[in-house]
C-alpha cells in the first residue's frame, strides 16, 4: 500500500504545528488512526489498482473490492505507525527537538522513514494482495506463504521501501511546505482563505508529483508479490523489464489513476487528522 497510503502532517512525525512534541506512542496512535481511516474509506481504489497492474478483470463486488481488508487495515495502521515514529525520530536527531524541521529536512526525514518501514509493511502487503488473488482469510493465507521461507516473505520489500520513501518525502516534505505558502501567500484567495482550502490546493500540487515518482517501484512490487510462483516475475529488474517489453514504458504506472484518486483523498484525511485530532487528542503538545 497504501496504508496508503498524497501525501500527512506537521506531527512529530508529519504536519503539525509542533513538530517535535509528540512522544513516540502517541505518533504511533496517529499513524493507526490514519491508517484504518483510509483503508476502510478507499479499499476498492486499492483493489483496482492492484488489479489494472497484473491484468485481473474489473469488478464491482464488495466481497472482492474488501478481499483483504484485515490485511490492509494492518498494513495501513502499522506502516503509518512505523513511519510516524521513524520520521519523529530523525527530526529529532535532524533538530535536537528544538526547532521545526526545515523543508529539506522534512524531505529526508520522511524518505528515511518510508523505506524503513518497508520492512513492517512489506510482509502484510503480501498478504493483502495474495487474498485479492486467491481468498483465503489472513491466517491461512499468511501461514503459507510464511511456509516459503524468508525469500517468500520478503518479495518485493525493496521496491515498496523505495516506494513509501518517495511517497513519504513527498507528502511529509513538499506537502506541508505548499500548504504553508498558500496559506501565508493566497490567504486572500479561495485557494488559501482557509486551512481546508490550503490543504485541499496542495494535495491537488503535491499529490500528482508524489504518485507519479513513486508509481514505477509500485508496480513492480504489485506483480511480484503477485506471481509469488515466479512464473513471469522473478526479480525486480526483470519484472520491469518483463513490464516494458509488454506495452512499453507505459506499463510501470499501470493502474496510476486510481492510486492518484486514492492518495489524493488519503493526503487530505491525512493532514486533517494530523493538523485537527491529533491537537484534540494530545493538547499539551500544542501549548
Amino acid at each position: 500500500h497504501l496504508a496508503l497510503q498524497f501525501l500527512s502532517r506537521i506531527s512529530s512525525a508529519f504536519l503539525m504545528p509542533a513538530p517535535n512534541r509528540l512522544s513516540d506512542l502517541e505518533n504511533c496512535a496517529i499513524g493507526a488512526i490514519c491508517g484504518t481511516a483510509d483503508t476502510t474509506l478507499l479499499q476498492s481504489t486499492n483493489y483496482w489498482k492492484n488489479a489494472q497492474q497484473q491484468r485481473l478483470p474489473f469488478t464491482m463486488n464488495p466481497a472482492v473490492l474488501y478481499r483483504g481488508y484485515s490485511a490492509n487495515v494492518l498494513n495501513n495502521g502499522f506502516c503509518l505507525m512505523t513511519q510516524f515514529y521513524l520520521n519523529g525520530i530523525a527530526k529529532r536527531m535532524l533538530t535536537g527537538g528544538a526547532r521545526e524541521a526545515t523543508p529539506a529536512e522534512q524531505i529526508g526525514s520522511g524518505f528515511a522513514a518510508g523505506l524503513g518501514s518497508g520492512v513492517v509493511c512489506g510482509p502484510l502487503e503480501l498478504i493483502m494482495i495474495q487474498q485479492q488473488r486467491k481468498g483465503g482469510t489472513i491466517l491461512s493465507v499468511g501461514g503459507d506463504l510464511a511456509r516459503g521461507g524468508p525469500s517468500i516473505v520478503s518479495r518485493g520489500m525493496l521496491a515498496l521501501g523505495l516506494r513509501e520513501g518517495i511517497y513519504c518525502a513527498g507528502f511529509m516534505g513538499i506537502l506541508p511546505a505548499v500548504r504553508k505558502h498558500i496559506r501565508e501567500t493566497y490567504a486572500h484567495t479561495p485557494f488559501g482563505q482557509s486551512e481546508d482550502a490550503a490543504r485541499l490546493t496542495a494535495t491537488f500540487i503535491a499529490g500528482p508529483i508524489c504518485a507519479f515518482a513513486s508509481h514505477p517501484p509500485d508496480t513492480v512490487k504489485t506483480c511480484m508479490q503477485g506471481d509469488i510462483e515466479q512464473v513471469r516475475f522473478k526479480g525486480y529488474g526483470q519484472s520491469a523489464g518483463v513490464l516494458v517489453a509488454e506495452s512499453g514504458i507505459a506499463a510501470l504506472w499501470r493502474g496510476m489513476p486510481w492510486r492518484l484518486f486514492r492518495q489524493c483523498c488519503a493526503v487530505f484525511l491525512f493532514d486533517k487528522i494530523s493538523a485537527e485530532v491529533a491537537p484534540r487528542l494530545f493538547p499539551h503538545a500544542f501549548r
